[in-house]
């Protein structure tokens, strides 16, 4: 098969670490010793096979992938973040995405200035609010008088 240093991108137009990747996570093969790697490839969205790479890192274990997201909400790098709320996050599995509610929550609230002036604020409400939509609550049978 591949060693795990060939799936890490050499530049953002590796396709073949990609392709490897692909092939290796359908496999259910435990790549958290380079998931940090993994996550420096989404720092830009605009980089080829960052969109594709946030789907990949989505299925993997959320116990592998969520201190990485969080670390990078709490980081000072707006593009990464931007990446984080807007392409990788919607793509978690909800049971994850409810852990990141607190996160969300903090951006939302209490934005820095660049999140504000990066619009990540709003992004963050509307993938809290898609979140929280998607929540099934159970109905009420009885009428309320």
């Amino acid at each position: 098969m591949f060693t795990i240093s060939e799936l890490v991108p050499k530049d953002k137009y590796d396709e073949e670490a990609f392709y490897k990747l692909r092939i290796v996570v359908s496999n259910e093969i435990d790549i958290s010793p380079i998931i940090g790697k993994l996550f420096k490839w989404i720092q830009d969205i605009n980089w080829p096979i960052a969109p594709e790479l946030c789907k990949i890192l989505a299925t993997l274990k959320s116990d592998d992938i969520l201190p990485q997201i969080k670390m990078v909400l709490k980081s000072g790098d707006d593009c990464w973040k931007f990446s984080c709320v807007c392409f990788l996050i919607p793509e978690l599995p909800t049971e994850v995405k409810k852990k990141l509610i607190p996160d969300l929550l903090r951006i939302i609230t209490t934005p820095t200035e660049n999140e504000k002036l990066c619009e990540i604020d709003v992004d963050a409400k509307d993938v809290y609010e898609d979140i929280i939509g998607s929540l099934s609550y159970p109905k009420i049978s009885h009428s309320i008088r």
